[in-house]
């Protein structure tokens, strides 16, 4: 079996982008969402908790960043370094990307 490479993928949105970021760092890549400040300060405090539901079972499972092999951090747009990473996902609503600072983001 081919050995794993861990990849480091960067995600613009952490609303929509934490579903996607929990199922990368649950395979043990790493992740940066790109967000508010004030989300990225709380992302990096205290990590991510996203609530699936699993077919065949009652109740949704609760997946909490911190216990996932992966790690995962956030930013802001001008914080982002877009050479540090092997891929980006966009994960943000359209009126996002007229922000300013995101749009320069997209252009780097």
């Amino acid at each position: 079996m081919p050995e794993k490479t861990q990849k480091n993928v960067l995600i613009l949105g952490a609303s929509y982008g934490s579903l996607l970021a929990t199922k990368l760092i649950l395979a043990g890549h790493n992740v940066q969402l790109v967000c508010l400040p004030e989300e990225a300060e709380l992302i990096n405090r205290e990590g991510t908790r996203v609530r699936l539901p699993l077919r065949g079972r009652e109740g949704l499972l609760e997946i909490a960043s911190g216990d996932c092999p992966g790690q995962l951090s956030a930013c802001t747009p001008a914080e982002a370094d877009v050479s540090a990473f092997d891929l980006v996902g966009l994960a943000m609503q359209e009126p996002q990307y007229r922000a300013p600072a995101v749009r320069e983001l997209l252009e780097r």
